[in-house]
Parts: structure tokens; C-alpha cells; sequence
């Protein structure tokens, strides 16, 4: 019974991914997801649960797994902190990816998908974050007063660009809290051909797309190389 159980585990993870990549995608393009390309994942859901019962540490596991990514997408939900996508993103790693095949319940609790997940995401993060920074210096001369505090949290834009990925700006003053953009009114009266100053919308989904490719590769990033240099590495130095 080993082989199906490994298929159907591969299934899973490929179900998910390429639900998350594909909406990836279109996050990082547009903003815009359509629903149909979480179905795969959806289908990953039972695939999932088959495989944890019977197994109480994965089960326990996967149910840990799942109530910590239930709350946090009604939370992301609710208080519109993050875009409709972004919780259903987050709510499908959760519920649709099962916990790894690791007897040793503290290691199983270091690599659950939906915490490994949401600690990787800070690679994927700083990677745009530091592209932007880039960006910004070389258009900075477009743009007045580009301060370093402009540099680092803002995006120097041409209007152009900024109506044609509205979702992906917010002006200046919006809250960094609450997921919006009123990018497209805040530019209405301006030429084309003029950069301002624009808050720039990570595209989360993707960043998550991305970081769910980290976990599926080494697992919890942050926790296995933490372990591997508190056990490994006295052991062969």
C-alpha cells in the first residue's frame, strides 16, 4: 500500500501547486483570479483527508494544520486585510495539502504546510521588495522627492502603467493594513505621460504560489535549518 499512498500524496501536492501557480500568475499580471483555477486544489481536498485518517499523528497534524489556516482566511476575510483571493489561497494550503510523513510529532508540527507556508513567504517577499527598491532608484529622477522612506515603500509609476494594473496601486495615503485600491480615481485628472508616487500592491498569491514551491522542496525553511545546525552540525564538527 505504499506506492498509492505516495501517489496519492504526489497528487495532492500537484493538485494544489498548480492551482497556486496558475492563480500566481494572474496575481502577479492583473490582480485578478478567476475562481476556476482553484478547482484543482478543491479536488486535492478529499485526496487529502483520505490520506490522513486512520494515522493519528498525521491526522492530528493535519487537523491543527487546517483550524490555524480556517481562521486566518475568515480573519483575512473579514477584516480585509489581504484580497478574497489571498484567503482562499491560504485556506486551500490549509485544508488541501496534507501534512508531511514524518513519525516524530515535533518535527511533523515544524512542517505543517499552512505555517511552513506563511515563513517561507518572507523570501519570495524581500525578493520584490528589493526589485522595487531597484526600480525606483532607476526611475527615481521621474519622480519628485524620492526620499529613501519613497524608495523602499512606494513604487515611482508612470499614470500609464497604473491604469492599466489598477488593482496592483493604491495612492500614496492608503491604509497598509486593509487590502484596496483607488488607484484609477487617484490618477483620473493626470496626463499619461506623468510618474507620481504610488503604493504598490505585492501580489500575494503569487508570493504564496512561490512559497509553497520552498516548502514543498525543504519543508519549513526557517525551522529545518535551525534544527539541522542545533543537531547536525555538532555532530560533525
Amino acid at each position: 500500500m505504499l506506492i498509492p499512498r505516495l501517489l496519492i500524496y504526489t497528487a495532492s501536492y500537484v493538485l494544489v501547486l498548480s492551482s497556486l501557480m496558475v492563480a500566481g500568475i494572474e496575481d502577479y499580471r492583473s490582480r485578478l483570479i478567476n475562481d476556476k483555477y482553484w478547482i484543482p486544489a478543491i479536488a486535492a481536498v478529499p485526496l487529502t483527508i483520505y490520506l490522513v485518517v486512520n494515522d493519528i499523528i498525521i491526522e492530528s497534524g493535519y487537523v491543527i494544520n487546517a483550524m490555524v489556516g480556517v481562521i486566518l482566511a475568515a480573519s483575512i476575510y473579514v477584516g480585509k486585510f489581504m484580497g478574497e483571493a489571498d484567503s482562499i489561497a491560504v485556506l486551500l494550503i490549509s485544508i488541501a495539502t496534507p501534512p508531511p510523513l514524518m513519525p516524530n510529532p515535533v518535527l511533523l508540527i515544524l512542517n505543517l504546510p499552512i505555517i511552513s507556508v506563511l515563513i517561507n513567504s518572507f523570501i519570495p517577499t524581500l525578493a520584490l521588495m528589493l526589485i522595487n527598491v531597484y526600480t525606483n532608484v532607476k526611475n527615481r529622477r521621474r519622480c519628485s522627492d524620492s526620499s529613501l522612506i519613497k524608495l523602499i515603500l512606494l513604487r515611482c509609476s508612470s499614470v500609464e502603467s497604473i491604469l492599466k494594473t489598477p488593482l496592483a496601486y493604491s495612492s500614496p495615503g492608503s491604509s497598509l493594513i486593509r487590502a484596496g485600491s483607488d488607484a484609477e480615481s487617484y490618477v483620473a485628472n493626470l496626463p499619461k505621460d506623468s510618474w507620481i508616487w504610488m503604493q504598490y500592491n505585492y501580489p500575494y498569491v503569487f508570493i504564496l504560489a512561490v512559497s509553497y514551491v520552498i516548502y514543498l522542496v525543504v519543508g519549513d525553511i526557517i525551522a529545518n535549518y535551525a534544527l539541522m545546525h542545533a543537531l547536525v552540525i555538532p555532530l560533525i564538527s
